[in-house]
């Protein structure tokens, strides 16, 4: 969480580059617009000395690229979440804008799945944060067909207990213009659970290495880099992924060997888009991006994997030594995942054709609408045997002897896998019953689905099983992908639950209902994140239990999109939400699981036998 001070040598020359135009030509109305934000100093968190410098430098350079540029700094007094959210809202409510750049530099932290920036006031006052993934949901809906995100700031996490850190929305949560859905693109210092370094490069200066490097991009860019867009010489987008990539490890290798920085780029607008042009005669083309040890992924590692199964790849391949990714995927802790969900040991069957097997952790107790045992409670796996009542997913909420517990889907024809592990599930996969109507045709057939279940949940875990690339590379991907969901007799839930949390990451909405449709034909009833993702639940109060399966998202992602897609949970169950803990899946303290019991009793809901 905290921004590491490293001392380089030589200086970084930014703003005094970028004079084309005064800080006055910058408020002029116009439809390219920014908002560049720095903070220093976040609550009692230590204080900063390059993100002020780095807000100014950007806003200089966005100012000479013809932007009207909103400069929010703590140079003054404190920058509040009012003062960002006003910014914003008047700039989107303008309905004239055809690019938006935010850029943030300043604390930030992951809390599960999402992430903020933390504002003056935080993290003590939990609404001073920005809060991300949701205002990159919104901004989908902005009307402005493109928006940028670039921020420089940690991706790790808290030192301090962060559990009610809620953040506000910077941009209005309204309906999507007709036929304006936006694009969102997302320029991120490092990956999730890094921290983001700043630089001394001067007896009194600092400067931020992922802000020095993207602004230098365009400041000395090789001619590879440089295309003509609109009779422009620019830089695109898409090149400036490769780029930093490659560029932000090397300069933070030339001044400390110890930590490390892979910047994380999300791009939906690819090709003609760009952000600047190139301020000075392209040099002599370099040797090209250079992937290696200094810069390898755990998506490097995922698509080298996808690429040998029928999913294929789902992003770009990138030429790196297998020693490398193999180092990557064991100091990571990926290899560990993957292999903790092969391990795990189910049910080959139910007499009901509908059950659950918990790995890891002992069940005390279970509820659902429909009848369910408890089968070998002291022994591992547990066995939680439901019956099908009339043929449709079922709402199932497991305590464990530690009072925690998670609910979940059981489905008719499947088995459910539950891993326990650190007192948080962490993972899920559906196997057919085997002899039930849906058993596989195969022994191989089951290997390759056990394996691809256990690959993509791993990668889940991480963040890494997303789709990227250009749009012809993207729809081939999202194609493959439909294409091995419809497996077997009908649908792998296993893969439609993770596919669809993919689509929904890459804006490929249309996607995320075409599962949604074909997994609720297949299964004669909706799974809560599927129809949260495909839109169907927006706006919607879940009073009627039987209307989703389970009763809330299975999976920790679904929380962060409830408030943004407008849809209310039962009381009890959203007070249950303070009490989740961080894991991919659904996980509640004891009070919560508490909560939730008491809920399920008051509605119908019955008893283990």
């Amino acid at each position: 969480m905290r921004r590491r001070d490293l001392l380089v040598g030589g200086s970084i020359t930014l703003a005094q580059l970028w004079a084309a135009k005064s800080r006055a030509d910058c408020g002029v109305p116009n439809t390219r617009a920014a908002v560049s934000i720095g903070v220093n100093k976040a609550g009692t968190l230590p204080v900063l000395k390059a993100a002020i410098s780095g807000a100014k430098s950007v806003a200089d350079w966005l100012c000479g690229e013809g932007f009207e540029v909103k400069l929010i700094v703590d140079v003054a007094g404190p920058v509040t979440a009012r003062m960002i959210k006003d910014a914003v809202f008047e700039l989107v409510g303008r309905s004239t804008l055809t690019h938006l750049v935010i850029y943030f530099s300043g604390h930030g932290v992951c809390v599960g799945f999402n992430e903020y920036w933390l504002l003056s006031g935080a993290p003590d006052d939990p609404n001073e944060a920005v809060t991300l993934r949701e205002s990159w949901e919104l901004a989908h809906r902005s009307g402005i067909p493109n928006v940028v995100f670039i921020s420089d700031a940690c991706r790790s996490i808290p030192e301090y207990n962060a559990s009610l850190l809620t953040g506000t929305l910077i941009f209005p949560n309204s309906p999507t213009p007709a036929g304006r859905s936006g694009k969102v693109d997302r320029f991120l210092a490092t990956e999730p659970g890094q921290s983001s370094i700043e630089a001394k490069v001067a007896a009194d200066a600092y400067a931020g290495i992922y802000t020095a490097v993207f602004l230098e991009a365009f400041q000395h860019p090789s001619e590879e880099m440089v295309k003509t867009i609109d009779g422009n010489l620019v830089v695109p987008n898409s090149i400036l992924e490769d780029y930093l990539r490659v560029q932000v490890p090397l300069r933070l290798m030339q001044i400390d060997l110890k930590h490390r920085q892979i910047p994380d780029t999300r791009l939906e607008c690819r090709d003609n888009f760009y952000i600047g042009r190139a301020l000075r005669p392209a040099s002599p083309p370099g040797p090209g991006a250079v992937f290696g040890e200094q810069n390898a992924k755990i998506s490097d590692v995922v698509n080298r994997e996808l690429a040998t199964t029928q999913v294929g790849t789902l992003g770009p391949l990138h030429n790196i030594y297998e020693q490398t990714l193999k180092q990557v995927a064991t100091e990571s802790g990926f290899d560990h995942a993957k292999a903790s969900i092969s391990t795990a040991k189910g049910a080959r069957s139910f007499e009901t054709e509908m059950g659950l097997a918990i790995n890891g952790a002992r069940v005390i107790r279970a509820m659902s609408r429909n009848d369910v045992e408890i089968l070998r409670r002291y022994e591992d796996p547990a066995l939680v045997r439901v019956y099908p009542g009339d043929g449709r997913p079922a709402t199932v909420a497991l305590m464990f002897e530690d009072g925690s517990g998670t609910v979940i889907a059981a489905l008719p024809g499947f088995v459910g896998t539950i891993t326990v592990a650190a007192g948080k599930v962490s993972s899920v996969t559906y196997a057919p019953s085997v002899g039930g109507s849906r058993s596989y045709g195969s022994y191989d057939e089951k290997e390759r689905l056990d394996k691809l279940h256990a690959l993509v949940g791993a990668a889940a875990k991480y963040g890494a099983f997303r789709i990227e690339g250009n749009e012809e590379s993207r729809a081939r991907a999202a194609e493959r992908l439909a294409d091995q969901i419809r497996v077997m007799k009908g649908v792998d839930p296993t893969l439609g639950i993770y596919a669809a949390y993919a689509y929904a990451d890459a804006n490929l909405i249309d996607q995320v209902q075409s599962v949604r449709e074909f997994m609720r034909g297949d299964l004669r009833g909706d799974l809560f994140d599927v129809a949260l993702l495909a839109n169907a639940l927006s706006g919607k109060h879940i009073e009627n239990p039987d209307g989703v399966t389970p009763i809330c998202p299975m999976l920790s992602q679904g929380w962060q999109l409830l408030r943004v897609k407008n849809v209310v949970l039962p009381k009890p169950i959203e007070q249950a939400r303070s009490e989740l803990r961080d894991g991919l899946w659904t996980t509640f303290g004891p009070k919560g699981m508490e909560l939730v019991f008491s809920y399920m009793q008051q509605n119908g809901f019955r008893n283990s036998g």
